[in-house]
């Protein structure tokens, strides 16, 4: 005889998830405007691993760079979040940063466009990839009109 657990079989409520992985992505966010990298490691495995600009680097590599990284964020703003979910405990967010100020005396780029991979490990949801692409600058009507 098969008996099968319809209640276990339930989708998870994604709307609910998504809007924790919201609250943890802006999280992360401020702790990082405030370079507190004890903020951040609450959402972040340790195993995790990062992209920008710059290239790729482990989480802990990161938080040996923050007390360097002269981080001066004034605002900042996510927002446009969208979801894919690889199966029912793997999530990609991705979203829109806008923001002012400068890291390591440069302009922070904005718009920034984030994708941020999070994975339920031992009940929590913990970021385990994070990836930043700087807005390409539009080219300009005069250097479409050449074309």
């Amino acid at each position: 005889v098969c008996s099968i657990n319809l209640a276990a079989q339930a989708p998870a409520d994604h709307a609910a998830i998504e809007k924790t992985l919201i609250a943890k992505e802006e999280a992360v966010n401020a702790a990082f405007m405030k370079g507190d990298s004890a903020g951040m490691k609450m959402h972040i495995a340790d195993d995790a691993r990062m992209a920008d600009m710059n290239g790729f680097m482990t989480v802990p590599e990161m938080f040996k760079q923050m007390p360097t990284m002269q981080i001066k964020i004034t605002e900042q703003k996510l927002s446009d979040f969208k979801f894919v979910w690889a199966d029912a405990n793997t999530v990609v967010a991705n979203y829109t940063w806008t923001g002012k100020g400068t890291v390591m005396g440069q302009p922070a780029p904005s718009p920034a466009y984030s994708s941020t991979v999070w994975t339920k490990r031992a009940g929590k949801w913990v970021a385990v990839y994070h990836q930043e692409t700087s807005a390409a600058a539009m080219p300009s009507m005069a250097m479409a009109m050449k074309k």
